[in-house]
């Protein structure tokens, strides 16, 4: 009876868990407010969180500098290879203010990781009056952001695969007291 209440327990935890870590991604404007004293910034919304293979990922680029005209997005894999971009975006929307100035958000074509590893985005902030680097004319400054890409256990998935493992244990101890 004690080993069902311990695997019931148990599975309320994984699942528990497994619930706030999927909740506990960071909004992006409250991560900007302590973010931004260089003028440059870049986040994604798995940004510190182990990612799914195969999930899609979005990332965002903030600035207070308005001279910036466009960001370009170079996506790179674990090897360091560049997998997706550069991806040019000009559009850019507003989104509140830091420090007095108008922050302006670039935000980057969503991409799914298909490799496990440490994936990497670099965002390039680019305006009229910037220097040449990285082979794109007029970068004004150059951040990135990283995520850790895992694979997942198709159909069960994590949580699944931890209550199987107990499932597992319990037939083993139930089977061990039998044999006594």
């Amino acid at each position: 009876m004690q080993l069902r209440k311990a695997i019931v327990i148990f599975t309320l935890f994984v699942f528990v868990l497994g619930s706030a870590i999927l909740l506990a991604h960071a909004d992006p404007q409250e991560e900007t407010q302590g973010s931004l004293p260089s003028g440059y910034y870049v986040t994604s919304d798995w940004h510190g969180i182990d990612t799914p293979l195969g999930t899609d990922v979005h990332v965002t680029a903030y600035t207070t500098d308005e001279g910036v005209t466009q960001v370009t997005f170079i996506w790179r894999n674990g090897a360091g290879d560049e997998v997706y971009g550069p991806d040019v975006v000009t559009t850019r929307s507003t989104d509140g203010e830091y420090g007095g100035k108008t922050v302006y958000v670039f935000e980057a074509p969503v991409h799914a990781p298909d490799s496990i590893g440490d994936w990497g985005v670099q965002a390039l902030f680019q305006g009229p009056d910037g220097r040449d680097r990285a082979n794109l004319e007029d970068v004004v400054a150059i951040r990135a952001t990283s995520f850790n890409v895992i694979p997942e256990i198709p159909l069960v998935g994590t949580a699944g695969a931890a209550i199987a493992m107990m499932g597992g244990l319990a037939f083993k101890l139930k089977r061990k007291s039998k044999l006594r």
